[in-house]
């Protein structure tokens, strides 16, 4: 797997890091998990200090982790939904 990623340019930490952020995103704007605070997030997907976790976060996407699922929740209750 090192050699696979290496080709790739990047370590697996930084794939891991990636994974585990993706992860988190997908938390954070689930309609399921919409009262889970941000440590619980960082926690369940495998972070195990809150303030590293928000330091990788807005690192990766410009935004904090509150911010993120903020605007993520507002963009959905403002798109209007399709009609079956």
């Amino acid at each position: 797997m090192y050699a696979v990623l290496a080709r790739a340019g990047i370590s697996l930490e930084q794939w891991v890091i990636g994974e585990r952020l993706e992860a988190a995103c997908r938390l954070l704007t689930s309609p399921r998990h919409v009262g889970l605070p941000v440590s619980a997030v960082a926690a369940r997907c495998g972070f195990t200090s809150p303030s590293h976790f928000s330091r990788r976060f807005r690192t990766a996407y410009g935004v904090t982790p509150r911010e993120w699922r903020r605007l993520r929740i507002q963009g959905a209750a403002a798109s209007p939904r399709a009609e079956g």
